[in-house]
């Protein structure tokens, strides 16, 4: 993890409904702690531990999240032997918390007004935030809210990542997830984005082609069973969750 912020629960759950607000997870809830990874450590780091042919993804395959959540579980624990109790969110859980929102307050990047990823300013596009930590107390002091309000790269970028999709699914101002889905199951784009790829931010930090068709290959896996229960209402939380 190589991307870590801080975030008041207090700002953070101003901004959001009921039932994704860090005091749903924690009614004491007072700081939370984002982790992320930018660039290609995090597959080096998980290769480490799991060297050799990689099985094919399928829905259950946990390689980055146990990789995730072996970390938060250490931080956390680390925490609470200091008195500050906490959980662990998880990117999937039923009731999570906006990550890309977290990482524009805790000031690693903007959410990009065009494709709905986070930007960060070294690595762009090729962030994934991991998992979140909801802390009782304030093991940091207070913590304010740190966007960067100077970071605005799409507002003057001609945009290639939009003519990079095969299927134009960011012309418009409603992005068409379904059509990328229906391209995506269709065998299109099955080594990786090309609107991502087309990014000019960050793009000596691409993830390395075994880690960005592992990535493709798993959301695809998940994306089928999206399209299977014919729910397409929840394909943009889902694409641009996290990479």
């Amino acid at each position: 993890m190589n991307l870590v912020c801080a975030v008041a629960a207090a700002d953070f759950d101003a901004t959001q409904p009921c039932d994704r607000r860090a005091t749903a997870h924690l009614p004491e809830a007072d700081t939370i702690l984002l982790l992320g990874a930018g660039g290609r450590e995090a597959w080096s780091a998980v290769r480490r531990r799991r060297p050799g042919p990689l099985p094919r993804p399928h829905r259950r395959d946990r390689l980055l999240d146990d990789w995730s959540e072996d970390i938060g579980r250490e931080l956390l624990a680390d925490l609470r032997a200091d008195g500050f109790g906490g959980r662990l969110v998880r990117p999937d859980d039923p009731r999570t918390l906006n990550f890309r929102q977290l990482a524009e307050m805790g000031g690693l990047g903007t959410i990009s007004p065009v494709l709905g990823h986070l930007l960060h300013p070294v690595f762009g596009p090729w962030v994934s935030l991991r998992i979140a930590v909801v802390l009782a107390g304030r093991p940091f002091g207070d913590v304010r809210a740190e966007a960067l309000v100077d970071f605005e790269p799409c507002n003057t970028c001609a945009r290639p990542c939009v003519g990079a999709c095969p299927v134009r699914i960011y012309a418009t101002d409603r992005p068409d997830f379904k059509a990328c889905a229906e391209w995506r199951v269709a065998g299109g784009c099955d080594t990786g984005c090309e609107s991502l790829r087309a990014c000019p931010i960050g793009s000596e930090h691409r993830y390395e082609p075994e880690d960005e068709a592992w990535r493709q290959a798993q959301s695809l896996v998940r994306m089928r069973r999206w399209i299977g229960a014919g729910a397409w209402q929840l394909l943009p939380r889902f694409v641009r969750r996290r990479l």
